[in-house]
């Protein structure tokens, strides 16, 4: 019995010393870190020089060392300057006509005016607004600058409605944010409403005659008679007046180879024998009707002032003159000048100008 006593005793003795050798070693481990870190701070750091006593004459300033400090500079100014400030936008909210609010339909034009100044001054825009579906409901046809009577700028612009709602509805004209020229400030407008309705409605009431929609009526026919008559009469007037017409340019015809002197003398020369002298006197007394007097070689330029349209057969008069000289005279045949042909000639030169 004592020696289990004994044993117990010594048993919590030797835990007793156990716990506190165990913390006496962990003091010890703690207290040797710090040593050690000291230990080799003291290593590395290298020994302070002794410092000076009594009046200290500082050193020169190092020209290599002096840029230094500048060299630091921008990167403390970088560090201070701030962000540039985001632009303020500030919105305009012009004048804007009044619209008609009610009674639009499918396919009407709806349009909007918006006037063009701010603080009484006019208001310029970067660019119009594209022509473009806006929505559902509308489609913008059109965008234009207009002045009034008073000199006043607006932005006109034309919607077409392109959908209608099945029954009666409020729906709202697009809002504006337009960018204009000067910088930060935009055009701004608020919705406009209006309502529209349907052409017909779906559902009506089911009494006769008040049924769906009938088809379309057949186009009414036309009676073409009167304008048949009306063209026949037509065709017959102007075929008439073609035949008088016909019938005034053959009597002047007539009437000029029974006046004309050239005329009467192809008609009369067709007559006689084409180597007879005869011939040659029935010219020459065509060529005096014509001057009014005697013509001769001499005074030709008498008879082209009388009748300028015989111009173009001058040289053959002059040969025909000639020519009679020898044929009267000399009693010989001339080749080379034909009284004939130079009289036809004349005579269809005469009824152009004259007939």
């Amino acid at each position: 019995m004592p020696s289990f006593w004994r044993l117990r005793l010594l048993s919590a003795c030797a835990a007793l010393a156990l716990i506190c050798c165990g913390a006496t070693q962990a003091q010890d481990t703690n207290a040797a870190a710090p040593a050690a870190g000291a230990d080799s701070n003291a290593a590395a750091a290298p020994s302070t020089p002794p410092q000076p006593t009594g009046y200290v004459i500082p050193p020169p300033p190092d020209p290599a060392a002096a840029p230094a400090e500048p060299a630091a500079a921008p990167a403390e100014q970088a560090t201070d300057v701030a962000a540039p400030p985001a632009p303020v936008i500030s919105a305009v909210n012009p004048e804007v006509d009044p619209l008609r609010p009610f009674g639009y339909v499918i396919g009407d034009i709806v349009t909007q005016r918006v006037v063009l100044e701010y603080d009484g001054k006019p208001l310029e825009l970067a660019k119009l607004p594209p022509l473009e579906r806006t929505g559902n409901w509308f489609e913008r046809r059109d965008a234009r600058i207009e002045r009034d009577a008073a000199g006043r700028r607006w932005l006109v612009m034309d919607y077409q409605i392109i959908n209608v709602p099945e029954e009666l509805r409020a729906i709202e004209l697009p809002a504006l944010d337009i960018e204009t020229t000067v910088s930060g400030r935009r055009l701004q407008t608020t919705p406009m409403p209006l309502t529209v309705a349907p052409l017909t409605p779906n559902v009506v009431l089911a009494r006769a005659g008040l049924e769906e929609m009938r088809p379309d009526d057949p186009a009414p026919h036309i009676d073409t008679a009167p304008y048949e008559r009306g063209l026949h009469a037509a065709l017959y007037a102007g075929a008439l007046l073609v035949a008088l017409w016909a019938a005034l340019a053959l009597l002047r015809q007539f009437n000029a180879r029974r006046r004309l002197p050239f005329s009467r003398a192809q008609r009369d020369i067709a007559r006689l024998d084409a180597g007879s002298i005869e011939v040659w006197r029935r010219l020459h007394r065509a060529l005096d009707d014509t001057a009014g007097q005697v013509v001769r070689d001499h005074n030709l330029p008498l008879l082209l002032a009388r009748a300028p349209w015989l111009k173009p057969l001058e040289a053959d008069l002059r040969r025909f003159f000639e020519a009679s000289q020898t044929r009267f005279f000399a009693d010989r045949a001339v080749d080379g000048v034909e009284p004939r042909t130079l009289c036809a000639q004349a005579a269809k030169l005469e009824r152009s100008a004259l007939a």
